[in-house]
């Protein structure tokens, strides 16, 4: 690991240093490394060497942004990282802080603190990616803004805009999930939906379909009144075990989340989860994310009562 950070360290001073236009390049040949090594760091399930590798790897990305600050890709993996490293570290905090008494009325408490910064990151992650689409449609923030222009404005986006548009509706979502309290915040959650339904009608398997987890928890979380519809979150269910098989243990772990916790249905969540944390995993391809599966339905079945009140399981 300290041989790592010793060569990246070299990589930015001969960055720094370079002239503007072979800087330009260096930076563009950097990126092209740091994309394929974010898979690596998606297929790893050392979850302590991953923690302190994320924000390292960030703030590294963001000096080279500032020396191109017009590179897309360099957006786009910034975004993705983003949303990595806050949805597989700080959700699965704040999940923990959630079944203890350490949430505090007046914000300062650990489960406040671990909210306001995961939520800080997804807004991060949401900027970044409006920005990597502001690279081939400017004016694209105005557009997502307004209500009038949102729709056709994604619906004009093609194949190329789909890593910047996932990344944009995976941050948002997440943003506006922890954010419910917030009517303002609560008001863009329509961009989430349509954000991911647009992924999904360019390039269905993008992630590993994750298009469908996304709208998944959209329809399960919601009332039917703000747009909520059990019938589709399970076709997107459906459509996640059909794209990745059993394999991709998150598709089991939202399933039960939303979808079997609004169906109050204990006795299911607590074999679907229980699957998940006994499953042996073949496939290398999802080794973070089935970790952060594993990790997150354990603590969902240390708070059963909280979700099911303490009602027998028969």
């Amino acid at each position: 690991m300290r041989h790592r950070i010793k060569i990246w360290i070299v990589i930015l001073l001969l960055v720094l240093l370079a002239g503007c236009s072979t800087r330009t390049l260096m930076i563009n040949s950097v990126t092209e490394v740091m994309e394929t090594g974010i898979i690596a760091f998606e297929q790893d399930d050392d979850f302590e060497m991953l923690e302190k590798a994320f924000p390292a790897n960030i703030k590294l990305l963001e000096t080279f942004l500032a020396n191109d600050p017009g590179n897309e890709k360099l957006l786009v993996l910034l975004s993705r990282m983003y949303a990595s490293y806050a949805f597989a570290f700080l959700e699965e905090k704040i999940e923990a802080a959630a079944s203890t008494v350490n949430r505090s009325a007046d914000g300062t408490g650990e489960y406040a603190v671990l909210k306001q910064t995961a939520t800080r990151y997804y807004q991060k992650g949401t900027d970044y990616a409006l920005r990597a689409l502001e690279v081939r449609h400017p004016g694209a923030r105005e557009n997502l803004h307004r209500v009038s222009t949102a729709g056709p404005f994604v619906q004009s986006l093609g194949t190329r805009d789909v890593p910047a548009l996932f990344c944009y509706g995976f941050n948002l979502g997440a943003y506006v999930d922890l954010s419910r309290d917030s009517v303002k915040v609560i008001a863009r959650a329509y961009l989430v939906e349509m954000a991911m339904k647009r992924v999904l009608a360019l390039d269905p398997t993008y992630f590993h379909g994750s298009a469908h987890l996304v709208l998944l928890a959209f329809y399960a979380a919601r009332s039917p009144m703000m747009g909520g519809n059990l019938n589709l979150a399970l076709a997107h269910y459906q459509k996640l075990k059909a794209l990745n098989g059993n394999q991709f243990f998150l598709s089991d772990l939202y399933y039960a989340r939303y979808y079997l916790y609004q169906k109050q249905d204990r006795r299911q969540f607590v074999r679907v989860l229980t699957g998940i944390v006994n499953a042996s995993v073949d496939d290398k391809t999802y080794l973070m994310f089935n970790q952060v599966a594993v990790n997150r339905a354990k603590l969902y079945l240390n708070r059963i009562d909280q979700f099911f009140g303490l009602a027998e399981e028969n």
